[in-house]
C-alpha cells in the first residue's frame, strides 16, 4: 500500500538509501531500499521513534509539538517527518545526499500516507 511513495522517495532524491514507515512502537510498516536493506537502519529507526515519543511527552512541558527531526551517525544522515500522530517517515540518506530535498518528499508524501493511516 506504501510502496509506491516511498519508493518515489528513493527514486526522486539523489543519494538515497531508504526510506520506512515505522509506528512509534518500533513496528516496521513498510520499507524500500534503492540497493540492499542495510541492517543498522532498522536500529535506527526504532531508535528515532523513541526519541521522538519522548520529545511527545515532554509536550506537558509545553516545549511544543516535534514534527521533524534529522539525525547524522556515521556516513548516514536520516530524516524522520510524524505522520497520523502514530508513524515515522524515516529517510536514510548519503552523505552527498541533498537533504533539503529528502525533507520536501517526505513533507509532499506524508498526507498520503496520513489519509491511509486513518
Amino acid at each position: 500500500m506504501f510502496k509506491q511513495k516511498l519508493t518515489s522517495v528513493v527514486n526522486n532524491v539523489e543519494g538515497s538509501i531508504g526510506c520506512l514507515l515505522i509506528g512509534f512502537d518500533g513496528i516496521p510498516i513498510d520499507s524500500v531500499y534503492r540497493d540492499e536493506e542495510l541492517p543498522q537502519m532498522s536500529a535506527i529507526a526504532v531508535e528515532l521513534s523513541q526519541l521522538l515519543d519522548k520529545f511527545r511527552r515532554m509536550q506537558s512541558y509545553e516545549v511544543g509539538e516535534v514534527h521533524e527531526v534529522s539525525i547524522t551517525a556515521g556516513s548516514v544522515t536520516a530524516l524522520a517527518k510524524v505522520v497520523a500522530d502514530e508513524y515515522l517517515l524515516i529517510l536514510a540518506l548519503s552523505a552527498e545526499a541533498d537533504v533539503q530535498r529528502g525533507q520536501t518528499m517526505l513533507r509532499l508524501i506524508s498526507p498520503f500516507v496520513e489519509k491511509e493511516m486513518r
